[in-house]
């Protein structure tokens, strides 16, 4: 007979694995229970934390106003190299920086947190305080510190308690609301809101505002949600839906002031250039109508000669073009050393002060790219390849406009030449006005060159202060901060669902760990997947001592496990008319006295004479079990020969049974069982009885059973559930292989009940048939007592 081998079938055996799994029913019901019991209990601990989302429209930027460089075609392949798709994403940048959010931080006074402490949870007070505290900090770095405020008589009395600890320090003192209290950290002034105090310990955090803001960013999520469009999608995550609420609304507002901000500066580098020339106007206008008083007052010119009046009308004409040229001159002249100045040539040209279109197309594109500069300049350093490009379209375009502003002051200096030689010829033909009056008019033509300028330069401010004015952020807000109305964390359901199957895991985990790591035999499939021995017989757990007592007992499935043994020993031992059993072991306490003794006192119950051989010479147990004289017996008769009906004992307490104990131990107990004398006492008393059970020793540990096997009719190979080692069955499979035992069959003791075995002859926990209902406890149920009260009356 070979070996079993597992096949890949056997290798995952489910109903195996749910029946084992069964019968730890209990470890489940505690452990979900448990597992629930602590998602509940984190439920109830854990402050729920909510997400607040919010949208920003991100409008592309279109006329005057300065729009991304890399809409130009010149970059437009570059920008696409460096991964900046459009300018959605440098807003989104803007909107990540650290400043807005120190602004935010700052505005809404974050660096001071309020919590009320309940004991195992604390849940943080927002703009819910029945106080208020104004935290000036040292420095912008400072460790996080905790302050427990006690507050007596429930805030009525205005002197209160303050430990202060962090890292470095632990501190205790006293103040009063509306004194400055002077601390390691900085200045704290406390007030009251108008609240009323809750019986509940108060706690504050002061953190610095660099912390505040790092923090905050972590829990700030900005995103594009969808490539082609320009919406920006802004989520923050917060254990107070109103703090986040107020968060992302004062984050969006500083970015759209931002936004605001930087449009502006054109408008404001106009406005401040126009204000100054204006006062140098208003300063050369007052001069110069000053003198043309004086000039009246010294000259007494009360009117003008009608040919004075000719003359000037006829040279009027010219002046006018004389003064439009000379408007246009100071205007290009100081635009020129405008964009020559070394301390502007960071700053926005003003484009509102001169006409012509080429230069209004430079100025736009300059003033462009310089916007363009400062916005990147908040993400890109300035070693960065854009950044580099950027600045060298930058110095082209000054270039461009120093040039451009050089040949409009040439063309306006050639056309002044032109007017002034006109104006000349008409001047000699004015030689007999007086004097005076060419003075006059002189002084008169300054005076309207400048009335001129200075009305020019009014209407440019009035027009930079409206579009300043009308000027509105690119960003619109599409959807306000909302938070949701549940909490994303915990989530109950996924909870609940994560215990559950924790609950089941852990225990199932280690079920499978220990029957897999366990090299005990746990049940009778570790038994029939290593061997293809039968298994004759499975006897359960006892409790009762290991003698049973099968008079007072007979309903007990103990009982019916022997009497179900027995009537499986007929099968096996056929008609011989005294069969011999032998039963072994892999290694002592695998209950092999236990399976003798029952099995002997089952049989003789059904009138038949058995005879129990202690043949376990190196360590006899059945005749301590019967409380039996042990010392003469086997080894005597082996040595000293004599009668055979000397060294038999009945056993007082088990009709039919009798025993011949081992005798004293010999030295040699493999060699005196190979004596020809045992076989000759073996067929004597093979006439005398009609059963004989061999108690021989463990076959794992001395080779006795082998030889006693010679002698045997049918041999039981005892294995104890929950002890004998799953390596026994490969003892088994060596002497089947061998042929070393004839008749081999498997005895599984000392099995509980549970789940994963079932006994396999109709026993349950209780048992019944007839008419009487027995438990396993041996009393009778009351359908039993009624059905024999019935045959007795009968009878």
């Amino acid at each position: 007979m070979k070996t079993k081998q597992m096949n890949e079938d056997d290798s995952f055996n489910l109903k195996r694995i749910v029946s084992r799994l069964l019968d730890h029913w209990k470890t489940f019901l505690f452990s979900l229970i448990g597992f629930i019991l602590l998602g509940i209990f984190f439920i109830w601990y854990v402050s729920p934390s909510y997400n607040i989302h919010a949208q920003v429209l991100v409008q592309e930027q279109s006329g005057n106003q300065p729009s991304s460089f890399l809409g130009s075609s010149a970059l437009s392949s570059f920008g696409d190299l460096l991964g900046v798709q459009s300018n959605v994403y440098n807003e989104m940048g803007i909107l990540q920086a650290k400043d807005l959010m120190e602004k935010t931080v700052r505005d809404l006074d974050l660096t001071v947190k309020y919590t009320e402490d309940f004991g195992l949870r604390s849940r943080e007070l927002y703009k819910r305080t029945p106080f208020h505290v104004d935290f000036k900090p040292k420095n912008d770095s400072i460790y996080t510190t905790t302050c427990d405020i006690n507050f007596k008589k429930l805030g009525k009395d205005d002197k209160f308690t303050i430990s202060m600890s962090n890292v470095l320090f632990d501190t205790s003192f006293t103040g009063t609301f509306g004194d400055t209290l002077k601390t390691r950290m900085g200045k704290l002034f406390f007030t009251r809101t108008g609240r009323p105090f809750e019986d509940y310990g108060y706690v504050l955090t002061l953190n610095s505002v660099d912390y505040m803001v790092t923090d905050m960013l972590k829990n700030m999520v900005i995103e594009i949600p969808n490539a082609e469009a320009s919406i920006i999608l802004l989520t923050y995550t917060t254990n107070v839906p109103i703090k986040g609420e107020d968060v992302l609304n004062t984050l969006i507002n500083e970015y759209m002031k931002r936004d605001l901000s930087e449009k502006n500066r054109i408008s404001d580098s106009t406005l401040k250039f126009v204000n100054s020339r204006i006062e140098i106007v208003s300063r050369n206008l007052d001069s110069i109508e000053g003198l043309i008083q004086n000039f009246k007052q010294n000259n007494n010119l009360a009117d003008i000669s009608e040919q004075g009046r000719l003359l000037v009308d006829n040279a009027s004409v010219y002046n006018q073009k004389l003064n439009e040229i000379d408007v246009q001159l100071d205007v290009a002249n100081s635009t020129l050393n405008y964009v020559l100045d070394d301390k502007t040539n960071t700053r926005p040209v003003p484009y509102l002060l001169t006409s012509d279109p080429t230069f209004l197309d430079l100025v736009q594109k300059y003033n462009a790219l310089l916007v363009q500069k400062d916005k990147i300049s908040l993400s890109i350093s300035d070693a960065n390849p854009i950044t580099q490009n950027l600045q060298t379209q930058i110095a082209g375009l000054r270039g461009d406009l120093v040039r451009s502003l050089q040949n409009q002051i040439k063309a306006l200096q050639t056309g002044r030449t032109q007017l002034v030689s006109e104006n000349s010829l008409i001047a000699s033909k004015v030689q007999q006005v007086p004097v005076q009056e060419r003075q006059y008019v002189s002084l008169t033509r300054e005076q309207s060159v400048k009335q001129a300028l200075y009305l020019y330069l009014l209407q440019k401010k009035e027009e930079t202060a409206i579009a300043e004015a009308s000027t509105m952020s690119s960003a619109s807000v599409i959807a306000v901060p909302k938070s949701d109305y549940l909490p994303y964390f915990p989530n109950l359901i996924l909870l609940m669902a994560v215990s559950i199957f924790l609950g089941m895991f852990f225990p199932a985990v280690f079920v499978i760990l220990r029957y897999s790591l366990h090299t005990r035999i746990n049940s009778r499939d570790d038994i029939t997947e290593g061997t293809d021995c039968n298994i004759l017989a499975e006897i359960g757990h006892n409790d009762k001592g290991p003698v049973l007592a099968m008079k007072d007992d007979s309903r007990s499935i103990l009982v019916e496990q022997f009497r179900a043994l027995r009537t499986n020993m007929t099968f096996v031992t056929g008609v011989k008319k005294c069969p011999r059993i032998l039963i072994t072991s892999s290694m002592s306490s695998e209950g092999k006295s236990f399976v003798a003794a029952n099995l002997a006192q089952v049989h003789a119950i059904s009138d038949k004479k058995v005879l129990i051989l202690e043949m376990d010479l190196r360590k006899p147990h059945i005749s301590k079990m019967f409380d039996m004289n042990a010392e003469r017996g086997i080894t005597n008769f082996l040595v000293s020969g004599g009668k055979i009906d000397d060294f038999i004992q009945p056993i007082p307490s088990m009709k039919n049974v009798s025993i011949i104990s081992s005798g004293p131990v010999p030295p040699n107990p493999a060699e005196l069982l190979m004596m020809p004398a045992l076989g000759t006492m073996l067929d004597e008393l093979s006439l005398r009885f009609d059963l004989i059970i061999i108690d021989s020793p463990p076959i794992g540990l001395v080779t006795d059973a082998q030889i006693l096997a010679a002698y045997s009719d049918v041999n039981l190979f005892i294995l104890r559930e929950r002890y004998s080692y799953k390596n026994s069955v490969e003892i088994i499979n060596d002497l089947l292989e061998n042929k070393k035992f004839a008749n081999l069959y498997v005895v599984i003791n000392d099995v509980r009940k549970g789940a994963s075995y079932r006994y396999g002859y109709g026993y349950g926990y209780g048992y019944g048939y007839g008419y009487g209902n027995y438990h396993s406890n041996g009393k009778k149920g009351k359908t039993g007592s009624r059905l024999k009260n019935l045959f007795s009356k009968n009878k």
